[in-house]
């Protein structure tokens, strides 16, 4: 890990550990919850996208995570702890159903059969009545406590959320700076060159997407204790916790280390402000806002937040933007082969 990579995000984290000693209200902290937890996926998905894997499919893996931490918790009384561990199993396992479409298909079409997989996953959630309980959903046991991940107030729920978020973004550091990184970025910018060195370009995106619907699994089931009631609709929901990390990531830089984390930050709290203001008659106005803003960040930068601040910074140093520019430098090709030599 890099000594800058070390500084930004040692200032990141005391910034957010400061946050509920100075802000007492409980909707801020929720807020602030909400926004550790999107960070937590988006960079989770964003662990795929730096091999250029557009996935829609996210949402699959939130929803068994949160089924998984529930229906042990309520049927078999499993602590939620061990659930978490298990949620993040579950979802990994649920992943190897995308392995098939991962290899055979490319582009548009393996994002397309990520969005029908949440969807699949969804109906099976309201159809199988007697363990999900269909569309009534599953309410989690009152029983409060650190050992419950359950309490009153929003603090604990805040630095719980922050201490995962914060192994997830150094987790995903680590994989950037790693051979699997550089296998991944070599593989987004010239696949049959990478498989000419003799790396196992299906085997990296096999390993991407574990560990991606892991981390994502883990992020369910924490929201699912922390919101008690775990339902199809909600758990399942493409906009929810499938376009809206995609969303994230790609305005804050898709396939950077930070631009997921400066995407999910940013847009998490509008997109609550917009909801709340535009609420009751109002309703739908919120989405349309938010979608002009989407536009006008996508055209104005188009490479994302980093990409862009970048650039303008390249801009006042007088040097070429777009050879300081470029968010996410391809790899030599010497150095993808001298990794792949360690390959099987």
């Amino acid at each position: 890990m890099k000594k800058k990579d070390l500084i930004w995000l040692g200032a990141g984290t005391l910034a957010a550990i400061l946050l509920p000693l100075l802000v007492s209200d409980q909707y801020m902290l929720h807020i602030g919850v909400m926004i550790l937890i999107y960070v937590g996926i988006t960079v989770a998905w964003n662990i795929m996208a730096v091999g250029g894997i557009l996935s829609l499919g996210h949402a699959a893996f939130f929803g068994v995570g949160a089924y998984t931490v529930a229906i042990l918790y309520t049927n078999y009384h499993v602590n939620p702890w061990l659930g978490l561990f298990l949620a993040g199993i579950a979802a990994a396992v649920s992943s190897l159903i995308l392995v098939i479409p991962l290899v055979r298909l490319r582009g548009p079409f393996f994002t397309l059969a990520t969005l029908a997989f949440v969807e699949v996953l969804r109906l099976l959630s309201i159809w199988a009545v007697s363990i999900t309980k269909g569309s009534v959903g599953i309410t989690t046991p009152p029983l409060q406590g650190f050992a419950y991940i359950s309490f009153e107030n929003r603090e604990p729920y805040y630095f719980i959320a922050l201490v995962l978020t914060l192994l997830t973004v150094l987790l995903s550091i680590w994989i950037y700076r790693s051979k699997l990184g550089y296998h991944l970025r070599a593989t987004d910018s010239n696949e049959e060159a990478v498989r000419a060195l003799g790396v196992r370009s299906n085997r990296v995106k096999i390993g991407s997407l574990l560990i991606s619907s892991a981390v994502t699994g883990i992020f369910g089931a924490f929201a699912a204790l922390y919101f008690f009631v775990i339902e199809p609709d909600t758990q399942f929901s493409s906009t929810l916790y499938s376009i809206q990390p995609a969303l994230n990531g790609i305005i804050g830089g898709m396939g950077t280390i930070a631009g997921p984390i400066i995407g999910a930050i940013i847009m998490t709290p509008l997109g609550e402000w917009l909801r709340v203001t535009f609420s009751g008659a109002s309703q739908g106005v919120n989405f349309m806002i938010y979608g002009l803003v989407l536009i006008v960040m996508v055209r104005m930068m188009p490479g994302g937040l980093v990409d862009g601040f970048r650039r303008l910074f390249s801009k006042f140093k007088k040097t070429d933007p777009d050879v300081d520019a470029d968010s996410r430098p391809e790899p030599e090709m010497a150095t993808v082969g001298k990794a792949a030599s360690s390959n099987d």
